[in-house]
C-alpha cells in the first residue's frame, strides 16, 4: 500500500486532529482555546478542518494552532513521518524529512540556489545555528 500524498492542509488537519486528541481536547475546547487566541473558530470550523472539508489553512490560523496546540509550527505544516511525500508545491512532492529542514530555513530544496538561500537569514540566527549562543527553553 503506498502512503498518500499530503500537502500543508492535509498535514495540518491530520496534525491538529492528533494534537487535539492527545492534549484531551474536543472539538469545541479547540474552537474556544482559538477564539481565546484571536481566531475566531468554533467545533464546526475544527470539524471542518480535520475532516477534509476545509481547503486552507491561513498563516494567522497556522500560527494559532502551533500556540494553542503547544508545537512548533513546522510540527504541523510538515508529517513528522520522515518518508511520507509532501506536496510542497503542485507540482513537486518530496519526502517530509527533506521538507523539514527548508521550512526550518536550515537546508535549501533541491534546485535552490544555496547562495540566495543562506543570506537570506537574520544576523543574530547565524550564531545560533552555529550552536552558540541558542535560545534555552523558558527565557525570553
Amino acid at each position: 500500500m503506498t502512503t498518500p500524498t499530503e500537502g500543508p492542509t492535509e498535514a495540518i488537519a491530520r496534525r491538529v486532529s492528533v494534537l487535539r486528541q492527545r492534549k484531551g481536547l474536543n472539538r469545541q475546547q479547540l474552537g474556544e482555546a482559538m477564539t481565546a487566541a484571536g481566531v475566531e473558530w468554533n467545533r464546526f470550523t475544527v470539524s471542518s478542518l480535520e475532516n477534509g472539508k476545509r481547503q486552507n489553512v491561513t498563516v494567522v490560523e497556522l500560527l494559532a494552532l502551533a500556540r494553542v496546540l503547544d508545537v512548533a509550527p513546522v510540527h504541523l505544516l510538515v508529517p513528522i513521518e520522515d518518508q511520507q511525500p509532501y506536496r510542497v508545491t503542485p507540482n513537486e512532492v518530496l519526502p517530509a524529512h527533506r521538507v523539514r529542514p527548508w521550512v526550518r530555513g536550515i537546508v535549501p530544496l533541491p534546485g535552490m540556489d544555496p547562495r540566495i538561500f543562506t543570506t537570506e537569514v537574520p544576523l543574530a540566527e547565524l550564531t545560533a545555528w552555529s550552536g552558540e549562543d541558542r535560545p534555552v527553553p523558558g527565557e525570553d
